[in-house]
């Protein structure tokens, strides 16, 4: 039932008992679709405050810097500053009260969907730094 509700809004509900194991699943479907990974979860066992995370690890690009910019705008409408930790590949909010935490991971991932607030990463082998490829001829059998 969480995960059929998180493949039609964009994130997950991650607070219940199998949290993990939803993410595990939830992850999969993200990797295997390109899209990024939202889900919320309690900050501990019985707070009654969430933490918002965002994971770009299962799509093949990365935060450009006006998609950073639109993260950090957007945090200061549900949370202090102080309590948002964005980088290229990831992003956390934290101490999320309940009744902004469906609002606040709808707004991501739409905000991370947006063009321009992405990029495709550069591919290894592109990423050399200069240094030149050799490639080696394959061997053949006599």
């Amino acid at each position: 039932m969480r995960i059929r509700a998180a493949m039609e809004n964009g994130f997950l509900n991650a607070r219940c008992r199998k949290g993990q194991q939803l993410l595990r699943e939830y992850g999969l479907w993200c990797w295997r679709m390109g899209l990024p990974l939202v889900w919320y979860e309690p900050r501990s066992r019985h707070s009654r405050l969430n933490r918002v995370r965002l994971d770009l690890f299962t799509t093949p690009g990365t935060l450009s810097i006006r998609g950073r910019a639109a993260l950090i705008a957007l945090s200061a409408r549900y949370v202090n500053a102080r309590d948002a930790s964005i980088s290229p590949l990831e992003a956390v909010w934290d101490r999320v009260e309940p009744q902004d935490v469906a609002g606040l991971a709808r707004a991501v991932f739409r905000t991370v969907r947006r063009n321009g607030h992405y990029e495709i990463a550069p591919r290894a082998e592109e990423s050399t730094n200069g240094a030149r490829v050799l490639e080696f001829p394959i061997a053949r059998s006599a």
